[in-house]
C-alpha cells in the first residue's frame, strides 16, 4: 500500500479503517529515547498529524511523565503533555493521558511502599480509555526510555504488556550511536518487545552519506529496521526572538521589528568588548545576555549584527542605543532575572515546539515525510 499518490488517499483510509476494525482494535507504536532532546516529541506530533492526515484518529498516551512544563505556574505538569492535548484537541484528563508523573528530582518518597503491581494497572486502564476511539495510540517515554523501572515499568514491558511496537529515535552525531541502538535493541527482547526500528536524528549534514552507506546497512544486517536517516535541521530547534521574550516576560525596550528573528545559540557577554567581539563573530544567530549596564557589551552586539541582546536584572540601558536597536531590528529586552536564571529559561525554550508553533510543527512534519519510511511503520501489523 503506498501513500505516494493523492488519487490513492481515499481508497488508502478506507482500506487502513476497515482493516484496523477487522483485525486489530488499534495499532499502538511506543516512541523511545535513550537521552534528552533527542528530536523525539517533535518526531512524535509529525508522526500524529501525518496520521491525522490520512483521515486515522490518533490518541496519545505518555505512560509515565516528568514535570518539566515551560508554562510559568504549571511547572508540576509534563509539557509534551500538555503539547499533545493541544495539537491533538484530547478531551481526555491529564491524568489519564498521562496516569504516572514523577517529579522533576526527587520523587522516589512518593512510590515508596506502593505495590508496583498497580502502576502498571493504572497505565492499561489509561490505555484502553484512549485506545477506545482510536484507530493509532502514540505513546511516548520520557528522556531515557527505562525510567520507570524503579515501579516495574520500564517502556519495553509496557509495550509488551500494551502489544505496541516500539520506534527508538537516535540522536546521530557519530558511530556511537550504533551502541546505544544495539543496546536498546537487548533490552526490548528481554521484555519480548518488538522494536520496529530506529530512526536516526539530527544527523549532521557532512554525516548523511555515511550513515545511508555504511552505518543504515551495519545496523540492519543485527535485525534492526533504519526507519529513517533525519538530517539536523537548524529551524525546527530554534525558537524566534518573539517566542523567548513571551515565556520570559521580557519587556521590549527597542527594536521590536526584529521580534521574528531566528535563535540559535546563546552567549552570555561577561568580557571585554575586545573578546566579546570575536566571541560573537563566531557565532550565528545568537542571542546575548548581558546586564543593561554594560553598554559597550550592548553596542558591540549591535555591532556585529545579533539576533537579540536580554538584559538582565531590570538595569536600563544608556538611551543612546535605542536608536540604533530600533534601526538594525535587533530587540532589547527587559528581565528581572539575573544572568544564570536567564540563561536557564532560554534554554528550556531551546528545541521545544509549542502547540501554536506552526513553523516548527510543519518543518517536523515535512522532514518525518521526506525522511522516514512512513509505509513500514503503518503496514508492520496490517
Amino acid at each position: 500500500m503506498s501513500w505516494g499518490r493523492r488519487e490513492d488517499n481515499y481508497k488508502n483510509i478506507i482500506w487502513v479503517k476497515e482493516y484496523l476494525g477487522k483485525k486489530m482494535a488499534r495499532k499502538a507504536i511506543y516512541v523511545i529515547s535513550t537521552e534528552e532532546l533527542s528530536g523525539k516529541s517533535a518526531i512524535t506530533i509529525a508522526l500524529a498529524s501525518i496520521f491525522k492526515e490520512k483521515g486515522l484518529s490518533v490518541g496519545y498516551l505518555k505512560p509515565i511523565g516528568i514535570s518539566s512544563s515551560i508554562t510559568p505556574g504549571r511547572e508540576l505538569y509534563d509539557e509534551d503533555v500538555e503539547i499533545m492535548k493541544t495539537v491533538l484537541r484530547l478531551d481526555y484528563a491529564e491524568d489519564v493521558i498521562c496516569p504516572i508523573l514523577l517529579k522533576s528530582d526527587e520523587f522516589l518518597e512518593d512510590f515508596i511502599g506502593g505495590d508496583t503491581g498497580l502502576f502498571m494497572e493504572r497505565i492499561k486502564e489509561a490505555y484502553k480509555k484512549i485506545s477506545e476511539k482510536s484507530d493509532v495510540v502514540l505513546l511516548e517515554s520520557p528522556n531515557n526510555f527505562m525510567v520507570g523501572s524503579f515501579i516495574g515499568c520500564p517502556a519495553p514491558r509496557i509495550a509488551k504488556e500494551l502489544g505496541a511496537d516500539l520506534i527508538l529515535i537516535e540522536i546521530a552525531e557519530n558511530d556511537f550511536a550504533i551502541d546505544s541502538v544495539l543496546q536498546s535493541r537487548d533490552i526490548c527482547e528481554k521484555w519480548g518487545a518488538n522494536l520496529l526500528g530506529v530512526i536516526f536524528n539530527r544527523v549532521p549534514e557532512d554525516r548523511i552519506e555515511r550513515f545511508g552507506g555504511i552505518i543504515k546497512p551495519f545496523v540492519e544486517k543485527h535485525g534492526i529496521n533504519v526507519l529513517g536517516i533525519i538530517p539536523e535541521e537548524k529551524e525546527l530547534k530554534a525558537p524566534t526572538v518573539r517566542e523567548i521574550c513571551e515565556f520570559i516576560g521580557g519587556r521590549i525596550l527597542a527594536g521590536k521589528d526584529g521580534l521574528d528573528n531566528i535563535v540559535e545559540e546563546i552567549l552570555v557577554g561577561a568580557m571585554t568588548p575586545e573578546s566579546a567581539a570575536k566571541y560573537f563573530r563566531r557565532a550565528l544567530n545568537e542571542v546575548v545576555i548581558t546586564g543593561g549596564d554594560r553598554t559597550d557589551i550592548i553596542l558591540t552586539a549591535l555591532e556585529i549584527g545579533v539576533s537579540a541582546i536580554i538584559l538582565t536584572g531590570n538595569l536600563y540601558p544608556s538611551v543612546k542605543v535605542f536608536p540604533k536597536a530600533d534601526q538594525l531590528r535587533i530587540p532589547l529586552l527587559l528581565v528581572p532575572y539575573d544572568t544564570y536564571t536567564t540563561l536557564q529559561y532560554i534554554q528550556r525554550v531551546i528545541g521545544r515546539i509549542k502547540p501554536k508553533d506552526a513553523r516548527r510543527i510543519n518543518a517536523a512534519i515535512n522532514l518525518v515525510k521526506k525522511h522516514v519510511n512512513l509505509e513500514k511503520i503503518i503496514n508492520e501489523r496490517l
